[in-house]
């Protein structure tokens, strides 16, 4: 017995630190706090043997839940489609659509709080704890929907009273960038709410006469030189994408817009 005595004091020892009860593992660790519910909070979970790499992971968590680079790709693109088509206005409007959501989600990002940290005696490893209060983000959303919405509505009215082609297919271009975006932070409000936010406007109705609005847009592509072929198809099929009647080559007939380029090649200097 005197032989297993020291023994079993060892193991009991040795299962006090293990637990360590001035150091309890918390219980977002495992995914869920009783603090934090998911009722009103989205939470993120980030490990790492530095704590700083936990807590950007944690942070980054959250991030993953909302389409930010989606949104801003999508806006981008339609800025290059336009860019191409040579309608300046444009342009600058995709590129105002794409800030204004980049905005919404930087400040719903910025929201995101560490609130706790934890290290594991054993492993060393660093758990960090991110929150974002979903009635903060469901503010910020909806504000910026609403927003949208009533632009919309301008614009509509603007397309409806158009006489002339071109700003009857600016306002339908303008509406087609508005929907996109629109649908984006919905997506992500339903995220946060599960219900997302009414559209006040038949949207497939409007889009669709926005389309056929855009439709009506003749452009043609014309470019010489070296590998010309290829990108004018590839121009081209950019805008018919966007749903514009775009054309390679010279323009056959009458166009409201007709794209003219030279291109230029010459060998790629290298160093040995």
């Amino acid at each position: 017995m005197k032989k297993i005595i020291p023994l079993v004091v060892a193991l009991c020892a040795a299962g006090a630190w293990a637990a360590n009860p001035k150091n309890p593992k918390p219980d977002w660790v495992d995914g869920s706090s009783a603090e934090f519910s998911r009722e009103s909070f989205l939470t993120g979970v980030g490990t790492s043997d530095d704590r700083g790499a936990a807590e950007d992971r944690a942070r980054g968590e959250i991030s993953r839940i909302f389409s930010a680079d989606v949104k801003v790709n999508t806006a981008a693109e339609a800025k290059e489609i336009t860019r191409q088509s040579g309608a300046k206005d444009e342009n600058s409007f995709s590129q105002s659509v794409a800030n204004s959501v980049e905005t919404v989600s930087r400040k719903i990002l910025e929201g995101v709080e560490i609130r706790e940290t934890w290290q594991d005696d054993a492993s060393r490893v660093w758990y960090a704890l991110a929150v974002l209060d979903k009635t903060k983000a469901v503010s910020s959303i909806s504000d910026k929907i609403a927003d949208f919405d009533g632009q919309v509505k301008q614009w509509y009215a603007q397309m409806a009273q158009a006489a002339d082609k071109l700003p009857r297919v600016k306002a339908g271009m303008k509406l087609l960038a508005i929907f996109k975006a629109r649908r984006a932070l919905e997506s992500d409000l339903r995220v946060l709410n599960g219900k997302g936010m009414p559209n006040p406007v038949d949207e497939a109705a409007v889009q669709a006469l926005a389309a056929r609005a855009v439709s009506e847009l003749d452009v043609a592509v014309d470019v010489s030189g070296a590998k010309s072929r290829e990108v004018e198809t590839g121009v081209v099929k950019g805008l018919n994408g966007f749903g514009i009647q775009a054309v390679a080559g010279p323009a056959r007939g009458p166009a409201d817009i007709i794209v003219v380029g030279e291109l230029e090649t010459s060998p790629m200097e290298t160093t040995e």
